[in-house]
């Protein structure tokens, strides 16, 4: 159960981030996307405080970010090699979206508003499996 439900967060994440990149895709490639991210942003925009909520984000995933870090600093020694992998790819992915979210403007990526959640749900979904891998390892004393 415990693998099943590992591999299935792997698998939403990969899957948020491949949607992530075809929005990105067909916005640069075919003018109606263009035109329909556009009115998607000016839509969201005026419908939510978009800067106050990309930085409460961004504030939570890195502080579940650090969280499984200290709990994987303290039971390093009763996970696999995988786990150990999977937290350094949660850090550089946290680290990641950190920087997309502070340096990437709307200028430079269009569709920046419509990829920017699922950046951020495939960091969540990565923070969840490494959670859940630290949470259900046995403490060895």
């Amino acid at each position: 159960m415990k693998k099943a439900l590992l591999v299935l967060l792997d698998l939403l994440s990969i899957a948020f981030l491949i949607g992530a990149y075809v929005i990105q895709y067909f916005t640069k490639r075919k003018l109606g996307m263009l035109r329909w991210v556009t009115f998607k942003v000016s839509q969201i925009k005026e419908a939510m405080p978009v800067d106050i909520l990309k930085y409460a984000a961004v504030i939570v995933v890195l502080l579940l970010t650090a969280m499984i870090v200290r709990s994987f600093m303290k039971k390093r020694k009763s996970l696999g090699m995988t786990d150990m992998v999977m937290v350094a790819v949660l850090i550089i992915f946290a680290a990641i979206y950190l920087g997309f979210t502070l340096f990437v403007t709307t200028e430079m990526i269009r569709s920046y508003y419509l990829v920017l959640p699922m950046i951020g749900a495939a960091s969540l979904m990565l923070v969840i499996r490494n959670g859940f891998a630290v949470w259900m390892c046995k403490d060895e004393k």
